[in-house]
């Protein structure tokens, strides 16, 4: 399989994007009538564009940045040629109404080719899913909601093999249990999700810090009062083009790069196409300021980059770089990089400055709002499963078998050897 590219697709000479002819399957309720639904192989890109900003524009802000174009068409410039990725669609009375796209794989056990797995809007390669999707979903009508993803899902559950499996990225609070079919397994994975609600930030007339509790208001106030005295005073500057906004992007991967290696790690633009991959997304997002670039810097030095997706008045705080050589002591330029960048994007009307998922001090320090975030993997029943499920158990209680031997009372000696 071969995928025009994204930034070339009107030069492409792709075939038409035809639908393979729909399965037609009983509604759920009066208003799913007429629904059509269909899973083909996605074989160019070249149409799909259209046909997903249709949708996507009426779908309006209940769907995420990561479900908008400029991270899905990037997404699928990111995939090496031979992936095969299945467009499921539902149709209503021939207008589209759902879109999703599914990356089906096989998934190994050790070495041996165990299982058909598909997943949502990601790759199943551990190095290309280093993106991380989150608020992931169907790309559906809101007005229909549930009743269409559970359409959706009941004809993947048709068109995928006796021992398939659903990966279920990025799920906004529990998931999708509610709407898991009857005899499948669900293996769920929850992560807490930060953010704050600016709202609150502009009833403090744009000051943050009074949010932050006593002791963090009082390391912020006082490593701001420390780069204003030993550097200069600080500003924030918003890119003001695609191709400063790249600048900026190359800054803030300089600066995260940096900082993940002085740990002995790689960070998250590490790996091949990566990088590409956000320059690509800014130039698709920028005509419509789907996307953030903020530099902040104390008098000429900049001290902190943040890169974020907008969308719904949704601040999605997707990656930063800070220098943390500016000063001495007291300096977090983290903590003052995001109190400067709430503020600001509360000045601009924003209603949530949403940090994504995972657990950090910094994002404990400044959060105002908790959320969830769910990772699922629906299972067919397959004694396969099973099997693997057992050995799994097994293998847990083997390490935690051994980790206790290894635990040596505090009040017994440890016996010498013979």
């Amino acid at each position: 399989m071969s995928f025009a590219p994204v930034t070339e697709r009107q030069a492409a000479a792709a075939a038409p994007f035809n639908i393979a002819p729909p399965a037609r399957i009983g509604a759920e309720s009066a208003a799913l009538g007429g629904l059509e639904l269909s899973c083909r192989p996605l074989r160019e890109v070249h149409g799909l564009e259209s046909m997903w900003r249709g949708l996507e524009s009426r779908v309006g802000a209940s769907a995420s940045a990561f479900l908008a174009w400029p991270w899905i068409g990037a997404w699928l410039g990111l995939l090496p040629p031979h992936v095969d990725v299945q467009l499921l669609q539902a149709r209503q009375h021939a207008h589209v109404v759902g879109l999703a796209l599914l990356v089906r794989t096989r998934r190994k056990l050790g070495p041996v080719s165990f299982c058909e797995a598909w997943h949502l809007h990601a790759s199943g390669d551990p190095v290309i899913d280093k993106i991380c999707i989150e608020h992931n979903d169907f790309l559906v009508l809101p007005e229909h909601g549930d009743a269409l993803r559970a359409a959706m899902l009941a004809h993947w559950r048709e068109v995928a093999g006796p021992a398939a499996e659903l990966h279920l990225p990025g799920l906004v609070g529990d998931g999708w249990a509610r709407l898991l079919p009857e005899g499948l397994e669900a293996e769920d994975e929850t992560k807490r999700s930060a953010g704050v609600a600016l709202d609150a930030v502009r009833e403090a007339k744009l000051d943050f810090t009074p949010l932050l509790s006593s002791h963090s208001r009082r390391f912020v106030r006082r490593s701001i009062k420390e780069y204003q005295s030993v550097i200069g005073p600080l500003a924030v500057d918003e890119a003001a083009s695609a191709d400063q906004a790249v600048a900026f992007l190359d800054e803030l991967v300089r600066l995260h790069e940096m900082t993940w290696k002085q740990r002995g790690l790689s960070g998250a633009f590490a790996g091949p196409g990566i990088l590409e991959f956000h320059r690509r997304l800014i130039g698709l997002a920028w005509p419509e300021r789907g996307v953030q670039l903020l530099r902040v810097r104390a008098g000429e030095r900049p001290m902190g980059y943040l890169y974020a997706f907008v969308r719904g008045g949704r601040l999605y705080v997707y990656q930063s770089g800070f220098d943390y050589g500016l000063l001495d002591k007291h300096g977090r330029p983290g903590l003052v990089t995001h109190t400067l960048a709430i503020q600001h994007n509360a000045g601009l009307g924003h209603a949530h400055y949403d940090l994504l998922a995972g657990e950090s001090q910094y994002k404990a320090t400044v959060a105002t709002v908790q959320e969830t975030m769910t990772w699922s993997v629906w299972r067919k029943p397959a004694l396969r499963f099973s099997l693997e499920k057992r050995l799994r158990n097994w293998v847990r209680q083997v390490k935690h078998h051994h980790r206790a031997r290894q635990v040596v009372p505090a009040s017994e000696p440890a016996k010498e050897e013979d």
